[in-house]
């Protein structure tokens, strides 16, 4: 392919005229995104998103534009983008939201490619075609709330949809967290499973390692589980190779890992049984499949870290099938800017995502002028840390 045009554009969802979106740590006040948009010399356009825009989209422009230069002039495979700007930036890119816009990069310019190539882009992304899954399941994620109640009412919406497991958030302290697990035990559907994420990766003032441990013993005494996610500081590695030791339940993490390096020391220590890499986080496809061929050669599960508008679910759920991956994170809050960078609804049936329904070319994302007049960029909202437990 043979890059055109490159351009950054920032979207919202201004979610303050409606019940706020909030959790103990925080709340979110908009749903924001950061896309980059690649137009193609033969006029195909692909579509990428920078993860840890949700929380600083604003950084996103000036970034893009000091890329630019780094751009390939001539013909390139998409796959190695990627690799091509970490190679030319690492003095200055390496890593955080610079990786992200790197990602986001990558995606648009594989979207881009699939799209003129006319085939879907989980077939573009796959080594075998042939091998690729016909069905992915999606996991609910969201649990957003403050209170019991509002959790479990969440909780039943997701049964209802047909999803077999479900994503929780942690309460504002161990105990507090304790107990909503200890109310969901007695009014959770027969066969649901849940995911418990104590949002420590990126909290402002993290939990003792201790008090981790002890939820964790009571999630897994108390709940039928899928795992245990980010109990510890992202940067925190010791912490989380005392926790796996500590449990049954398969601890997991962390999606706001930008570089491959920090996935590398993470499974070396034996820090997780889960990896969770996101591809709009982690530098964009290529790094996001070296992160999940390591865990396979460790006999680690990787799970993709899935969150933002429906460039990212998208992109995401393409690249779950082209690496064969058992789940993708669907995050079902309220969200119009998701619903609207789609040019379908998501296809999504009983928790289960069919490869049949992702065949058009390229990711199935949309960004028209409409959209982008309709989710104009709402500067300094979005999603919002506060000073307890906090994280996507």
């Amino acid at each position: 392919m043979r890059i055109r045009s490159i351009r950054s554009v920032l979207l919202s969802h201004d979610n303050s005229g409606h019940p706020p979106l909030e959790w103990v740590g925080g709340r979110i006040w908009a749903w924001n995104a950061a896309l980059v948009e690649v137009t193609t010399e033969a006029g195909a356009r692909g579509l990428g998103e920078v993860s840890q825009s949700t929380m600083a989209a604003e950084a996103v422009p000036g970034l893009l534009s000091a890329f630019e230069p780094y751009l390939p002039a001539g013909e390139f495979r998409a796959v190695d983008i990627g690799d091509h700007l970490r190679a030319y930036t690492r003095f200055w890119a390496r890593g955080g939201i610079a990786s992200g816009v790197v990602a986001a990069i990558e995606m648009a310019c594989l979207d881009a490619e699939a799209r003129e190539a006319g085939v879907p882009l989980w077939q573009h992304l796959a080594e075998d075609p042939a091998a690729v899954p016909e069905t992915v399941r999606g996991y609910a994620s969201g649990g957003l709330g403050v209170t019991h109640e509002q959790i479990r009412a969440w909780v039943g919406e997701q049964e209802d949809a047909g999803f077999g497991i479900v994503k929780i958030r942690a309460m504002r302290d161990p105990q507090t967290t304790v107990d909503l697990l200890e109310y969901l035990a007695r009014r959770l559907s027969p066969g649901t499973k849940v995911a418990l994420d104590l949002v420590q990766g990126c909290s402002s003032h993290p939990w003792r390692v201790d008090d981790a441990v002890a939820v964790g013993r009571a999630f897994q005494d108390t709940l039928p589980y899928g795992w245990f996610e980010e109990p510890c500081a992202a940067e925190d590695i010791a912490g989380y190779a005392a926790v796996t030791r500590a449990l049954d339940v398969p601890v997991s993490g962390v999606e706001s890992y930008s570089v491959i390096q920090d996935f590398e020391h993470l499974m070396a220590a034996d820090g997780v049984r889960v990896v969770q890499p996101d591809v709009g986080m982690i530098g964009g496809f290529a790094d996001f499949r070296r992160v999940v061929e390591q865990s396979r050669v460790r006999g680690l599960d990787a799970i993709p870290h899935v969150w933002g508008s429906g460039v990212q679910l998208l992109n995401s759920t393409h690249v779950a099938f082209a690496l064969g991956m058992p789940l993708v994170e669907v995050c079902t809050l309220r969200n119009p800017l998701r619903e609207a960078t789609q040019a379908a609804p998501f296809p999504i049936r009983g928790g289960t995502i069919a490869r049949a329904d992702l065949s058009v070319p390229g990711s199935g994302a949309l960004l028209t002028p409409e959209i982008e007049e309709e989710f104009a960029f709402i500067p300094a909202l979005g999603m919002k840390i506060g000073p307890g437990t906090g994280g996507a």
